[in-house]
């Protein structure tokens, strides 16, 4: 995460070429219909419980954030530091990511959208089951097929498996080596920084705070 005012400068610049994208335009204008279309449903029990769960684990992801870029602020003069840079990438993933991608998919199963789990032979009805579904690239490539293609083209899944499977080598000062390609973290870490900070205000635009606000 940011933790200058260069990382700041990247940061901006990777948001607002990323915003100004076609992708990004269809990600908005998906998710509109899709949220309007729950408002009657607020009073539901049911759905009121998954929306509350939902808030819980964004405001926990939030919080996590905060220690991301805490944490960032070591420097990068040790393999250590370098390792620990890679795991903040992976943690980013497990926590945040992962609640996002549930999130969008859960907007598309209320929708009559199919999200079929192989491993348990069965259609995702709840967002628990989503929880116990496929990991991030199934996720992806379901969204993909759906239109969001955003996530799909901006979010670094083959590095966060490398470095989840440890198939990387140190070369330091905050780079790894992936075969023969090299990635700074602190920039991918700003990438994907980017992504989720959009996407979080495309679902903002699209009414779906208010959603999950009870005073709404």
């Amino acid at each position: 995460m940011p933790n200058s005012e260069k990382d700041e400068e990247i940061l901006n610049k990777a948001t607002s070429l990323l915003e100004h994208t076609s992708e990004y335009q269809t990600l908005v204008s998906k998710l509109k219909p899709l949220v309007e279309s729950l408002y009657p449903y607020k009073q539901n029990k049911k759905f009121s419980e998954e929306v509350k769960e939902l808030q819980l684990r964004f405001k926990r992801s939030g919080e996590r954030m905060h220690i991301f870029k805490d944490d960032s602020k070591v420097d990068y003069d040790s393999q250590l530091n370098t390792l620990r840079k890679a795991f903040l990438f992976l943690a980013l993933f497990e926590t945040t990511v992962t609640n996002l991608l549930n999130c969008l998919i859960f907007l598309m199963i209320r929708n009559h959208h199919d999200f079929f789990i192989q491993l348990k032979r069965k259609y995702a009805k709840s967002l628990r089951d989503l929880d116990n579904s496929y990991g991030v690239s199934e996720k992806l490539e379901f969204l993909n097929l759906h239109g969001f293609s955003f996530l799909t083209e901006n979010i670094n899944n083959p590095l966060r498996n490398k470095i989840a499977h440890m198939d990387f080598d140190i070369e330091g000062k905050g780079v790894i080596v992936v075969k023969n390609s090299k990635y700074d973290l602190q920039t991918e870490l700003i990438k994907l920084e980017a992504v989720l900070l959009l996407t979080a205000r495309a679902l903002g635009n699209a009414g779906f705070y208010n959603l999950v606000n009870d005073e709404n």
